[in-house]
């Protein structure tokens, strides 16, 4: 549980956050980006929060990207889920932020959540 606390301080601690997932998506990474975006601006409607990366012409019915600039990143919380490694993340920016949180959700072992906070500063 102190995990999800940490989390939640982190996203309580910034105004924007940026919120990727890797290449290449499926269903279920669109899924994770974009539902995690919509329950942040339920809870912290006074936030500006974004999706990166490339829409998935197939997949647009799903979900589109924002715009993201790279003034955006500045002083910026970003969150990366359903992504194994850093060479599959959609928008090499990620890193651009001030703070890092990586979430993965293995698909053989979804009842794990396996969650790395990247202190970048």
């Amino acid at each position: 549980m102190e995990i999800f606390k940490q989390i939640l301080h982190k996203i309580k601690e910034y105004d924007t956050i940026i919120i990727h997932r890797h290449m290449r998506p499926d269903p279920d990474a669109l899924g994770s980006q974009v539902g995690l975006k919509k329950l942040l601006q339920v809870n912290f409607p006074e936030k500006k929060i974004k999706v990166a990366g490339k829409t998935e012409p197939t997949l647009a019915w799903l979900a589109k990207m924002d715009d993201v600039s790279d003034d955006d990143y500045k002083h910026a919380l970003v969150i990366v889920c359903d992504t194994a490694n850093t060479a599959r993340i959609d928008d090499e920016r990620y890193n651009k932020g001030d703070f890092l949180i990586k979430i993965l959700v293995p698909t053989m072992l979804a009842s794990m959540i396996k969650t790395q906070l990247i202190k970048k500063r």
